[in-house]
């Protein structure tokens, strides 16, 4: 086994397994179980699973809901149609606590929130068709959904408003004990959440990424992430984006940098793998 990285943080590799990144005390330390092996696009790698969190972003009605006007068959909900399937469903089985990372803004946010960010969501015209959605923090009003039923929509990514809950098929999967975090910018990460607090309590090392959109807001999480000392994999078809399609491949491609990059279906088949201990016991 080659050591990469420093005594306090480093991960395991040999041709034949792979990468271990399930954090032992020391390099010649026992196993560590619970252990599962994922096939990656360049290797394997093997977690553990108790280590280990699924990190969706911004699955929240704002950015999925056709209520909006955006399309019943768009890029985010056949995001969702995979996470929902396969990827919560496999995590469920393997113990792998969820994490769901979502905007969800107070005053303060608002008063400090960068201008760069500011304009960009106020260029976003795809609301209900053709009309300019409202900016940060200001009243989107009442929204029809598809069954004919009138909802507030509330206040643009404001904690606690219905624009901010999960995305319906998705509300109906988290559990009471899934980890929940607001965050107040692009990235969740960037050091003005408590996001890393929440995860190291419970002993999470490893991340995998997943939700909306590709190049933005889920890469700028995975990248602050990464920059600090956490073990990131993207899940391949677990992200979309509106972005041109170099976009989605740009990512992609540079997770040969940042960590390690794989599908639903992938993480499916390495729960399979799931070793209890050595004899098969806990």
């Amino acid at each position: 086994m080659k050591v990469i990285g420093g005594a306090g943080n480093f991960w395991l590799y040999s041709e034949k397994e792979g990468y271990d990144i399930t954090h032992p005390a020391a390099p010649n330390s026992a196993k560590v179980y619970p252990r599962m092996t994922l096939r990656t696009q360049d290797s394997r790698v093997t977690i553990d699973p108790t280590k280990t969190a699924l990190v969706l972003i911004d699955l929240q009605n704002y950015f999925l809901s056709p209520a909006f006007g955006r399309p019943s068959d768009s890029l985010g909900l056949q995001v969702v149609e995979w996470l929902t399937e396969q990827a919560i469903p496999a995590c469920r089985k393997a113990g792998i606590p969820i994490l769901w990372l979502g905007w969800g803004l107070t005053d303060e946010d608002i008063e400090t929130m960068p201008p760069v960010i500011v304009r960009g969501f106020s260029m976003d015209t795809n609301f209900e068709g053709n009309r300019e959605i409202p900016g940060l923090g200001t009243n989107i009003g009442p929204i029809t959904l598809d069954d004919g039923s009138t909802v507030e929509g509330g206040t643009v990514l404001m904690r606690d408003q219905w624009n901010s809950n999960l995305y319906s098929a998705l509300e109906s999967l988290a559990h009471p004990d899934d980890l929940r975090v607001w965050k107040n910018r692009l990235s969740g990460f960037w050091g003005g959440t408590n996001v890393e607090s929440v995860l190291k309590a419970r002993g999470i090392r490893t991340l995998i990424f997943a939700g909306c959109d590709t190049d933005q807001r889920v890469a700028a999480s995975l990248t602050d992430a990464v920059w600090n000392n956490w073990d990131c994999l993207l899940l391949s078809d677990g992200t979309a984006t509106t972005s041109p399609k170099f976009a989605q491949e740009m990512v992609e491609f540079n997770m040969g940098g940042w960590g390690f990059l794989l599908n639903c279906k992938d993480l499916v088949e390495g729960v399979e793998t799931l070793e209890t201990g050595p004899s098969g016991e806990a």
